[in-house]
C-alpha cells in the first residue's frame, strides 16, 4: 500500500533543548490515524516538519511522495495542494467572509471553476452544520464555530491527505463531540483519504482511529491498535491511555468499545 507520510528518524531541537530526538513512523493511502501525546510532546512541531514549515536537523520525510527535506520553495507548493491543513485555532483571515475564507483557499490550491467552488462551499459548510454562515466574518463565529469552519477549509481543495491538530482543544465536550463526528462524516465519505489527527485528548484519539501514535519526550512511544496498547503496551503507554479512560460511566466506555477485560478490571 502507498506510503503517503513517511517520517524517518527525524530531529529537532530548538535553542539546545532536544524537541524530538529520533521519530519514525509512516501512514498508508486511506488510513485514519491518531497522534496522541502530552501537551509539550512535539506532536505540533512533528506536522510543521511534515508539512516543511520548519526543517528538521536530521532525518527524512516524505509527502505524498515529495521528500521534504531541502524542498524547492514551487516544489513544496506544489506537494501541498494535495494536503488539506485544519490548524489548531481555525487560523481563518479575520477580514475575509467564511466563503471568501473557502475560495481562498480553493483558488489557490485547485483549478476548480466559480461554480465548482461555489457548490463545494455549499456542501462543506451544509456538512459541518454551518450553511447561514457564509457571509459571516470570523470576529461572529464561537470558538467551534471558527474550528468548524477551519476543517471545510481544509477539505475544500479535495487533498488527498488532511491533517487536523488539536481541532477540538478548549472546546466544551457537547462541541468536541459535534467536530469529530463532522470530521469522521467528512473523511469517511471519501474512502481513499488519508488522515492525520493530532490531540493530547485520548478519547478523541481513540474514537477517531483504531491505531495510534504515541509521542512522548521526543520519540515514538508507541506504534499500533489502541486496544492492544492499552492492554499490553508498554508501563508509560497504558499508564496514560488508562488514566483518561478509568471512571468513564460503564455505558460509556462499552460505547467507547474499551476492551472487555479492561472494563472488567476497572469497573
Amino acid at each position: 500500500m502507498t506510503k503517503m507520510i513517511e517520517v524517518n528518524r527525524v530531529r529537532k531541537s530548538f535553542k539546545d533543548v532536544d524537541v524530538l530526538e529520533d521519530i519514525s513512523f509512516s501512514v498508508a493511502e486511506g488510513e485514519k490515524v491518531a497522534l496522541l501525546g502530552p501537551g509539550g510532546s512535539g506532536k505540533s512541531t512533528i506536522l510543521k516538519i511534515i508539512l516543511g514549515i520548519i526543517e528538521a536537523d536530521a532525518g527524512s520525510v516524505n509527502l505524498c511522495g515529495t521528500d521534504m527535506v531541502g524542498v524547492s520553495a514551487d516544489e513544496r507548493q506544489k506537494t501541498l495542494r494535495n494536503v488539506g491543513m485544519a490548524f489548531q485555532q481555525g487560523a481563518l483571515f479575520d477580514y475575509m467572509t467564511v466563503a471568501e475564507n473557502l475560495t481562498f483557499a480553493m483558488e489557490h490550491m485547485t483549478s476548480k471553476t466559480p461554480k465548482q467552488m461555489e457548490d463545494k462551499i455549499t456542501s462543506l459548510l451544509e456538512g459541518v452544520k454551518l450553511g447561514k454562515t457564509k457571509n459571516m466574518l470570523p470576529h461572529e463565529l464561537s470558538g467551534g464555530m471558527k474550528r468548524r469552519v477551519g476543517i471545510a477549509r481544509a477539505l475544500a481543495t479535495d487533498p488527498k491527505v488532511a491533517i487536523f491538530d488539536e481541532p477540538t482543544s478548549g472546546l466544551d465536550p457537547v462541541t468536541s463531540t459535534i467536530i469529530l463526528n463532522m470530521i469522521d462524516a467528512l473523511i469517511d465519505g471519501d474512502k481513499g483519504k488519508t488522515s492525520l489527527l493530532c490531540t493530547t485528548n485520548v478519547e478523541i484519539g481513540i474514537r477517531y482511529a483504531d491505531r495510534v501514535i504515541l509521542v512522548n519526550e521526543g520519540i515514538v512511544a508507541a506504534d499500533g491498535p489502541w486496544r492492544d496498547l492499552l492492554l499490553d503496551g508498554p508501563e508509560w503507554v497504558r499508564n496514560f491511555l488508562s488514566v483518561r479512560l478509568i471512571g468513564l460511566d460503564q455505558d460509556y466506555a462499552v460505547e467507547l468499545d474499551l476492551p472487555q477485560k479492561f472494563i472488567d478490571a476497572h469497573w
